[in-house]
């Protein structure tokens, strides 16, 4: 199509900078493509030059009057919910983000001691200022200093100086690393200033949110297979699959078909449960809710309501099965 050089330099503006956004009339944007009226076939051929650019006016060129306002840009493109990091930092760690307590390197003995047995700390960042780390001071190394015959009652005198610091986005699998090596970490925030401490604990602590719902759908899940298992003929389960997938096992299933497979009152009936039907299939639904959101796999893990509701379906499922 015939079009002007200068619109061709305001489509190459918005490709290269896809929030550009020019406002127009429709008669300024028709002769842009030399034409005067919105005939069937000037729309057409400027439709056909619009999708071939991925643009769009808004509201479209032929539904506003001819000299009234137009935006001629990029077409929306799909982008995600979330504008989250996609790589897990140590930062989503709790004892990361909780700056500890500290105690100066010329402070006595008994001051870190009152400190860590009121608190019930297993160990103290000794700082030599705010945002200078001299070491750890720990149970461990008071107890080797005492062995050793050391009779010091300055805080200095019983230091592990080699402690490792890392900044608050390291990675966390590269941060589990070093944790693992080292027992106990530092963490620091761009200032310097300390944000927190990690220990293996805490890794242990975290990881068990974050697996602990997926081990609760898996159970969830067999316990489920195990509910259906040979109470259906294979024709049953096309009911419920397309033609391109069918399902030869109940194992194929989705979730979400083993809830269609089963609220058909037919279905139902061929399980020969003493339970109510409806309350139980709406309880089912609500578990692919929680599944879908687990799946999309959320750091902070799962709110204790939906942990609930995880562990009751599994335990009902469970004394289901053992009564039936």
């Amino acid at each position: 199509m015939n079009v002007r050089e200068d619109f061709l330099e305001i489509v190459k503006e918005i490709q290269e900078n896809r929030d550009k956004e020019f406002e127009m009339s429709p008669r300024d944007f028709l002769s842009y493509f030399h034409c005067e009226k919105r005939t069937k076939g000037n729309n057409a051929r400027i439709d056909s030059f619009l999708t071939s650019k991925n643009l769009e006016t808004t509201p479209h060129y032929s539904a506003v009057w001819i000299d009234g306002c137009i935006k001629l840009k990029h077409k929306a493109r799909a982008r995600s919910k979330s504008d989250s990091d996609p790589i897990l930092r140590i930062s989503i760690l709790p004892s990361a983000n909780k700056p500890p307590i500290t105690i100066n390197r010329d402070a006595k003995l008994s001051d870190v001691i009152t400190l860590m047995m009121m608190h019930n700390f297993s160990q103290l960042p000794v700082m030599s200022n705010p945002k200078s780390v001299a070491g750890l001071i720990t149970w461990e190394t008071i107890g080797i200093g005492i062995t050793n015959g050391n009779t010091s009652k300055d805080v200095k005198d019983y230091l592990k100086t080699k402690v490792v610091i890392l900044e608050l986005d390291t990675p966390l699998l590269e941060a589990i690393k070093t944790v693992i090596k080292e027992e106990i970490v530092l963490v620091q925030k761009k200032d310097k200033t300390l944000s927190g401490i990690v220990t293996i604990t805490d890794i242990s602590s975290q990881f068990f949110t974050l697996t602990e719902p997926f081990l609760l759908l898996e159970k969830i899940e067999n316990l489920i297979r195990l509910l259906l298992d040979e109470k259906f003929l294979l024709e049953d389960l096309k009911w419920v699959c397309s033609d391109d997938e069918p399902a030869e096992f109940i194992d194929d299933l989705t979730f979400g078909q083993y809830i269609r497979l089963i609220e058909n009152e037919v279905n139902w009936k061929k399980l020969n449960l003493n339970i109510e039907r409806v309350p139980f299939i709406k309880q089912l639904d609500k578990i692919r809710i929680i599944r879908n959101d687990i799946m999309h796999f959320d750091p902070e893990g799962i709110t204790s309501e939906q942990r609930d509701d995880l562990n009751n379906m599994a335990n009902f499922l469970t004394e289901l099965i053992k009564y039936n």
